[in-house]
């Protein structure tokens, strides 16, 4: 069996090495020929991920939170390769809502079952695992991205914060599967899976394997109505208030202009922009 893995050692708060060294024999444990991929920037990890799914690897285990799984899905979907994910990053919202284990060990028994075939979202040329997300939920990302502490999913919730003071709604028109709908929006999601922002499940009702994307738009509210709703999304009871609406569709335009998007975690880009549910477009060993 053709093995490599890639630990990203950034993950962990800052136990980078030692991480590493014990996922490592975790691993080995399983299998001792494996080719441990050792990148030292990003645009090296994206190359190396590339060559080393074109050249037919069999299984690609990723040790990292949901930075590392956006880069390692670039290359594996819609390939045969198998994608085993050990979480170990400091949100892991794409780990958390497919219910892999969080410890080490467990995690990277799962990370070596067979796989079953779960659906991404696709927005041009790239792909996403997660959430899609923009306007209020995009600032706080940008803010989050920016800010060095607190570490984990706390530093959402500090740039929530700092982000609430400038809180507008923007007009936004979009077609779901050729139907168009308008809002007055305050945050929006177009989610896969459940979560997103470090535990908050934004979309409850998300499924990746149903083969249809799901929408949250939240209308126009104030500050501290906001508030309040941010404490009921963790528990996924926010759908019950009356400015939340929920839709659901494959192909989604979002036609409004200049509203950045972003998913897992990453600036993906600026609307308008096209949204695609590819389903089935993702082998991963779940267990």
């Amino acid at each position: 069996m053709s093995i490599h893995l890639l630990v990203n050692p950034a993950a962990g708060r800052g136990r980078g090495d030692r991480l590493s060294s014990s996922i490592i024999d975790s691993v080995r444990e399983h299998i001792t020929e494996i080719d441990i991929l050792s990148p030292s920037s990003i645009e090296e990890t994206k190359s190396l991920l590339q060559q080393t799914v074109g050249q037919g690897a069999e299984r690609l285990i990723v040790a990292g939170g949901d930075g590392i799984v956006h880069l390692a899905i670039q290359a594996v979907a819609g390939s045969s390769t198998t994608l085993g994910v050990i979480p170990s990053g400091s949100g892991n919202d794409f780990a958390r809502a497919l219910g892999l284990p969080m410890k080490m060990k467990e995690a990277t028994n799962v990370a070596f079952t067979e796989p079953s075939k779960i659906d991404l979202l696709k927005v041009n040329s790239r792909w996403v695992a997660s959430v899609l997300t923009f306007g209020f939920s995009a600032d706080v990302n940008t803010r989050a991205n920016k800010m060095r502490r607190p570490k984990g999913p706390s530093r959402y919730t500090f740039a929530t914060l700092f982000c609430l003071p400038k809180l507008q709604s923007r007009e936004l028109e979009l077609l779901i599967d050729g139907r168009k709908y308008t809002f007055d929006l305050v945050l929006g999601t177009v989610a896969n899976t459940s979560d997103f922002g470090g535990g908050m499940k934004i979309a409850p009702d998300a499924d990746p394997t149903d083969g249809n994307a799901n929408l949250t738009l939240v209308d126009k509210i104030g500050r501290i109505e906001l508030l309040r709703f941010f404490r009921r999304v963790f528990d996924g009871s926010h759908l019950l208030h009356p400015k939340v609406h929920t839709l659901d569709g494959k192909a989604i335009e979002i036609s409004s202009e200049g509203l950045d998007i972003w998913g897992d975690g990453e600036l993906i880009g600026v609307s308008p922009i096209r949204i695609e549910l590819v389903p089935q477009a993702l082998l991963l060993a779940k267990g």
